[in-house]
């Protein structure tokens, strides 16, 4: 039976050790998927839950990580966006493994880039890419198939500072 320290569940085997781990089990309620996007000095948490029971869109196309032709669904990035915040030059994203990305909004305006949440019509875990990735529709635009937009397709989206 797992002990109790300072009101956290910890394995047996940690009691007598400096550190504790909490015990991780399904009667502690997973933390709901969650997008941030900051823009100024507000901070508008996007779940994954309101997203998807919303309208969605689909995107058909391929993707260097993945074999043949993919359909997403989600959105269109611009739409999930506060309209004056399209007259940023530039966006920064991060994924939960904290890589970074910086996009130019051209690509959000100009090239259609994609907010994804569904692949092939199941949400997205984390370990499959998810729960949110931005794509670029390669299949419509050849010409973004390139490295420099490649690495500006992240995925594991967890927040997108606007400015």
């Amino acid at each position: 039976m797992p002990a109790e320290r300072s009101g956290r569940r910890v394995l047996p085997w940690a009691r007598r050790s400096a550190f504790s781990l909490p015990l991780l089990s399904l009667a502690r309620p997973a933390q709901a998927a969650m997008l941030d996007l900051r823009w100024r000095d507000e901070v508008t948490p996007l779940e994954l839950a309101a997203l998807d029971a919303g309208p969605r869109q689909t995107l058909t196309t391929h993707t260097p990580w993945t074999s043949g032709p993919q359909q997403f669904e989600g959105t269109a990035l611009r739409l999930v966006l506060p309209l004056a915040a399209t007259a940023s030059p530039r966006l920064l994203v991060a994924a939960l493994d904290d890589h970074r990305a910086d996009i130019p909004m051209a690509d959000v305006t100009e090239h259609g880039l994609f907010l994804a949440w569904r692949r092939n019509a199941a949400l997205m875990p984390v370990r499959d890419r998810g729960p949110f990735w931005l794509v670029y529709p390669w299949a419509d635009h050849p010409t973004l198939d390139r490295p420099e937009f490649h690495c500006r397709s992240v995925w594991q989206v967890r927040a997108i500072q606007l400015g």
